[in-house]
């Protein structure tokens, strides 16, 4: 586990940046996920094309950040953080890339085997053949994995703005897009 040797830095821009966008996606795409199932049908298909068109550019996105990720190591954390809070917060974060990798895997699955075609960004459906079993065994997967993505956000965020309004270090400030750090 690194923690600070003395030398504070913040994220760069470029991880910044995957940073934020993707949890804009992943809040868009929450919400969109809760409540497809309350729309008209009519709505229901345009609402799940955008929904699908966004999981697919967060798959890319996470794939880009995790590139970024493996030849730009983040900052380490401050030297005087619990040992428990550290493994906590690299068990969290490797987990929120799992998960919001598998998001949009398992979405791409159920669209597969769903009974009408999903098209991301218009390119061409995501289809293979309608079959309920695997449709369902994709779309619990997905939903469960929701779930699991939203827990993992309970607990990031909150630790977050723990670090910034109770410890007062740099550790949120260094991943807002123009804090000094």
């Amino acid at each position: 586990m690194s923690q600070d040797t003395g030398t504070v830095r913040a994220y760069t821009g470029t991880a910044k940046a995957l940073h934020w966008l993707i949890a804009l996606l992943v809040l868009v795409m929450l919400i969109f996920g809760w409540t497809l199932g309350d729309l008209p049908e009519k709505e229901h298909i345009e609402t799940l094309v955008i929904h699908s068109s966004l999981g697919v550019s967060v798959l890319i996105l996470m794939t880009a950040r995790l590139a970024w990720r493996l030849t730009h190591p983040a900052p380490a954390l401050p030297a005087d953080l619990p040992r428990w809070q550290v493994v906590l917060s690299k068990a969290v974060h490797h987990s929120l890339y799992l998960f919001l990798f598998l998001q949009p895997i398992w979405g791409i699955g159920q669209s597969l085997f769903a009974g009408f075609p999903v098209s991301p960004f218009g390119l061409g459906p995501l289809q293979i053949e309608e079959n309920e079993q695997l449709f369902g065994i994709f779309h619990t997967a997905h939903a469960v994995n929701a779930m699991i993505l939203i827990a993992l956000l309970v607990l990031h965020i909150p630790a977050a703005l723990y670090h910034h309004f109770i410890r007062k270090d740099v550790v949120l400030r260094r991943m807002l897009p123009f804090a000094k750090v």
